[in-house]
């Protein structure tokens, strides 16, 4: 799932559930992807519902970078930059409280683009009232962060927990 949130330890593999969490990824539209993950795998509405909440308990967030989020909201602005669905973004908000700790989440799927094209990260700055020059993007996906870094966005690729996490921190000493 990237930086902010990591597949749960002792989380059970299941073929489902994983299959579509991945799907999810490439989303750029809800209705479609719904369509077409019921069709493939004979879900009804509740059973489609279940996996989205099954998706979702699948991840747990890295507790050492949401604990900096209120300290780092008073000074800058906050975005979750999503490659995928909405149809899971009440359960993430619910869950994690994402409105009281971020000014703004962006979807692919309401966008109809996703990352790495430019189209989705100048939106962003654009809705944010800022240059891309002005952002930091991190990213677990040198494909994404590499469409960052062509808008001018400076960024950071969590290639693992520690080596971003490590290098947000000397970020954040600089700047």
């Amino acid at each position: 799932m990237g930086v902010l949130l990591f597949v749960r330890k002792g989380y059970q593999p299941n073929k489902i559930i994983d299959e579509i969490d991945y799907q999810i990824g490439r989303i750029t539209d809800d209705k479609l992807f719904k369509k077409e993950i019921q069709n493939r795998f004979k879900l009804n509405n509740k059973e489609f519902d279940d996996v989205l909440d099954k998706i979702v308990d699948k991840y747990v967030p890295l507790e050492s970078l949401w604990d900096l989020l209120p300290v780092l909201r008073k000074k800058y602005k906050l975005v979750i930059l999503n490659n995928g669905t909405a149809l899971t973004l009440s359960r993430f908000k619910n869950r994690y409280h994402l409105d009281s700790q971020f000014d703004l989440f962006v979807s692919s799927a309401i966008e109809g683009v996703k990352k790495p094209s430019e189209n989705i990260y100048l939106s962003t700055a654009r809705k944010l009232g800022i240059l891309p020059k002005e952002c930091l993007f991190m990213d677990d996906s040198e494909l994404n962060i590499k469409g960052a870094e062509k808008c001018g966005m400076k960024t950071i690729w969590w290639k693992d927990q520690k080596t971003g996490f490590a290098k947000f921190h000397k970020f954040i000493a600089v700047n």
